[in-house]
C-alpha cells in the first residue's frame, strides 16, 4: 500500500479507538463540512467494517435506552491488527483518497513478544501516529479520594512505557520524511463539561514527558495533543472495584457493590438489593491492566446525560492529518526547488547555512521521497484540490487550534523552508 496514507492507532485495550473512528465518520457525515470533504468507510475486511458500524449503532442505542443510568462501556477488546480504510472525497467530483487506520491491540505492545518486530516495522513506515489514552485512568491515578487507581495502573493500562519505546524508533530520515504524532485523550466529556480539560492536557504532558522529550529531538516530527469527547452525552462517573456476581449459581455478570454494600449495580446499569442467598460475589480476575499483568484495574462506570449522539473533535483528527500531509508534500516541493537553485547557482554560502538550520547537518541533499511520490497518497485528488480543500477548512474555522485543550506541543519544520531567503 505504498500509495496510501497510513495511520497507526496505538494505545491500550478498551480505550475507545474504534469509537473514535466512528465519531470521526459521524461528525463529518452529518456536519456542514460535508460540503467541503466527504468521508465513508471502505474497509475491505467485513468483520472490521461491521465492528465500526456496530460501534456507532451501539453508542446511539445506549444513549436512547440508558438515559440516566450508570453502566459499563467498552466491554470488548481488539483482536489482532485491525485495518480500517476511510475514503475522503471532494464533493461533486470523482476525486478521492484513502487513509488506512491500523488498530494495534494493546496486548501486542508487550515488549519482546511475537508481534514486537511487526509493530516496530509499522512504526518505521507509517506517516501518522494516534496515541489513544484512556482518560478516566489517566486522571483517577492522581485522584486522592480514589484508592483503587494509581500511576502504576495507569501506566500499565495505557502502555505508557511501551509506546515510549516504540515511538523513539521513529525514522524521519534526518528531517526528509516528516511524521505526525497526536496524543488523543478519549472519553473526555466529564472534564470538558467541568471546564477542566486543561488538567487533562497537563496530565498528558506529565505522564508522557519522557516521550515528548524524545520526540523533541527529531528533526521533523510534529506533536499535538487533541482531547476528544467520544460520544458527547456519556460521562465518566466513578471507578469501582472490578467484581462479578453469580446469580443463583448460573449467570456471572460484571458488577459493582454500591450504597454501603446494600445494593449491586450490574454492567447494564440495573440495580438490585443484595440478597446473599441469591447473589454470590467474587473479584473479576479478568480485570487486569494487560495480559499477564498482576495489576488489577478498577472498572470505570459512565452515566448517560442525554439521548443525542454528539461526539466532539473526533473530526479534528482527520483535518490535522490532511493538513499535515499537504504540508509534507509542499515541503518536498520546496526542497526540490532549492536543489534546482543549487544546481543552477552553485549553491551560495548563505543558502547552504540556512538550509542546514532547517534540515540538520545532512542539509537538503538528503531527500528520500520526491514530491511526486508523496502526491500519490492523495489518490485521485489533485494537489490543487487538496490546497483548496484545506484552505476551505481553515477559512471556515473547521480546524481548531488552541481550543478545548487542543494544543501543538512541538512544531515540525514543514513550513520553515518557506522562510529561507534566496
Amino acid at each position: 500500500m505504498a500509495d496510501v496514507l497510513k495511520v497507526l492507532m496505538m494505545g491500550g485495550q478498551r480505550t475507545g479507538k474504534t469509537s473514535m473512528l466512528a465519531g470521526l465518520i459521524e461528525t463529518m457525515t452529518h456536519g456542514t463540512v460535508k460540503d467541503i470533504v466527504e468521508v465513508k468507510d471502505v474497509t475491505e475486511s467485513r468483520p472490521a467494517s461491521l465492528k465500526l458500524i456496530k460501534s456507532i449503532e451501539s453508542l446511539k442505542w445506549n444513549l436512547l435506552t440508558s438515559y440516566g443510568k450508570t453502566y459499563l462501556i467498552d466491554d470488548s477488546k481488539s483482536g489482532e491488527f485491525e485495518d480500517f480504510m476511510l475514503q475522503f472525497s471532494v464533493p461533486g467530483t470523482e476525486s478521492k483518497m484513502n487513509i488506512l487506520f491500523s488498530d494495534v491491540s494493546g496486548e501486542y505492545y508487550d515488549m519482546g513478544r511475537q508481534h514486537d518486530a511487526e509493530v516496530r516495522e509499522k512504526v518505521r513506515e507509517y506517516d501518522v501516529f494516534l496515541i489513544a489514552i484512556d482518560t478516566p485512568n489517566l486522571m483517577e491515578a492522581v485522584n486522592s479520594s480514589n484508592k483503587l487507581c494509581n500511576e502504576a495502573i495507569n501506566n500499565s493500562y495505557n502502555h505508557v512505557n511501551d509506546i515510549h519505546t516504540f515511538l523513539t524508533e521513529l525514522d524521519d530520515k534526518e528531517g526528509s520524511d516528516a511524521k505526525l504524532v497526536i496524543f488523543v485523550p478519549l472519553k473526555c466529556e466529564k472534564w470538558a463539561k467541568e471546564g477542566s480539560i486543561g488538567n487533562v492536557v497537563q496530565r498528558v504532558k506529565t505522564v508522557y514527558a519522557p516521550t515528548l522529550q524524545a520526540l523533541s529531538k527529531y528533526n521533523n516530527v510534529e506533536v499535538d495533543i487533541l482531547p476528544v469527547q467520544t460520544v458527547g452525552n456519556i460521562i465518566f462517573q466513578e471507578q469501582a472495584k472490578a467484581m462479578s456476581c453469580v446469580l443463583n449459581g448460573k449467570i456471572q455478570r460484571r458488577c459493582a457493590i454500591i450504597n454501603k454494600k446494600t445494593q449491586v449495580r450490574f454492567e447494564d446499569g440495573t440495580i438490585e438489593n443484595i440478597d446473599l442467598t441469591k447473589h454470590k460475589f467474587q473479584e473479576d480476575n479478568n480485570a487486569v491492566t494487560r495480559e499477564h499483568s498482576a495489576l488489577m484495574v478498577p472498572n470505570s462506570w459512565f452515566t448517560t446525560i442525554g439521548k443525542k449522539y454528539e461526539p466532539k473533535h473526533c473530526d479534528q483528527l482527520a483535518y490535522y492529518i490532511l493538513q499535515f500531509y499537504l504540508a509534507k508534500v509542499l515541503f518536498a516541493k520546496d526542497v526540490e526547488r532549492l536543489k534546482e537553485k543549487k544546481n543552477k547557482w552553485k549553491w551560495g554560502k548563505r543558502i547552504a547555512i540556512a538550509t542546514s538550520c532547517v534540515f540538520g547537518l545532512a542539509g537538503v541533499a538528503v531527500t528520500y521521497f520526491t514530491s511526486k511520490y508523496l502526491e500519490t497518497k492523495f489518490g485521485t485528488i489533485t494537489l490543487e484540490q487538496m490546497l483548496s480543500l484545506t484552505k476551505k477548512l481553515q477559512d471556515g474555522g473547521y480546524i481548531k487550534q488552541n481550543f478545548d485543550g487542543i494544543e501543538t506541543v512541538k512544531e515540525s519544520k514543514l513550513h520553515a523552508i518557506n522562510e529561507i531567503q534566496v
